[in-house]
């Protein structure tokens, strides 16, 4: 098991199948598994066998938080994605793109990332009038304490192109909701990552715009590279009100 309090900021282990912890000191929401076949509308062609329908590509982490703390978390929630290494068919293994639903000043809810272990790709997407018409696509490459925060209008979905597995926690709103539709028509997002780190245009979008390199966040606004987001938000509740009503300004790339 790995220690991995330190990037969390909660005591929590890890090993290659599971996190660990005391359910007396932690709770957790819920847990959900994402297997090959929850992603198979999503993804460039579907080439793996029957028999592995099932295998797990990433699992989520709902609404962590200490049992102590719990009246801290009542608008904004942190949850714990934990993804393995591998393949969608061409793809390497990666979370399903997603809109977010919008907030009640009608701007869409963003959201804050922050690696806890190994490394992983952020590819970020906006959209013009339309899904399939992409104004601007960003990359993010992010190793253990980088933080990667979301503008309203931006997409994003986190892929594991390496060896090991990952860990990525993230605040948000509790009120958010995933809206896939747009992506299982699009088979995915507008790039696709294949093996051997090759980018390839997803040809069922009608405008791609070029693919540009971004750095990590590791300064924006409350947030610092080397403090877990979890200690960050209970240090003082407040100052993250932006992920419950959204100011665009706020989240500039």
């Amino acid at each position: 098991m790995m220690d991995i309090r330190d990037s969390i900021g909660l005591p929590i282990e890890s090993d290659e199948e599971k996190i660990s912890y005391n359910s007396n000191e932690i709770n957790v929401k819920n847990i959900i598994s994402y297997k090959k076949e929850d992603l198979q509308n999503f993804v460039k062609n579907q080439t793996w066998e029957t028999n592995e329908e099932k295998q797990e590509v990433y699992r989520l982490y709902q609404e962590v938080k200490k049992v102590e703390d719990k009246e801290f978390w009542i608008d904004i929630q942190f949850d714990i994605i934990m993804m393995w290494p591998g393949f969608l068919g061409e793809e390497y293994n990666k979370t399903i793109g997603y809109q977010r639903s919008t907030a009640e000043n009608g701007y869409r809810f963003p959201e804050i990332y922050q690696m806890a272990e190994g490394y992983a790709e952020f590819f970020l997407q906006q959209s013009r009038d339309k899904h399939e018409k992409i104004k601007d696509a960003i990359m993010i490459r992010a190793q253990k304490f980088d933080l990667i925060a979301i503008p309203p209008s931006y997409n994003v979905t986190i892929i594991n192109p390496s060896e090991k597995k990952n860990i990525v926690s993230r605040l948000r709103a509790v009120d958010v909701e995933e809206i896939m539709d747009h992506y299982e028509r699009t088979k995915g997002e507008c790039y696709y990552k294949l093996k051997e780190g090759k980018w390839e245009f997803n040809e069922n979008y009608e405008e791609i715009p070029s693919l540009r390199l971004e750095e990590p966040q590791n300064q924006w606004k409350l947030l610092k590279r080397g403090i877990p987001i979890y200690a960050s938000y209970m240090y003082n509740p407040k100052r993250f009100y932006g992920l419950v009503k959204p100011n665009p300004a706020e989240f500039a790339i």
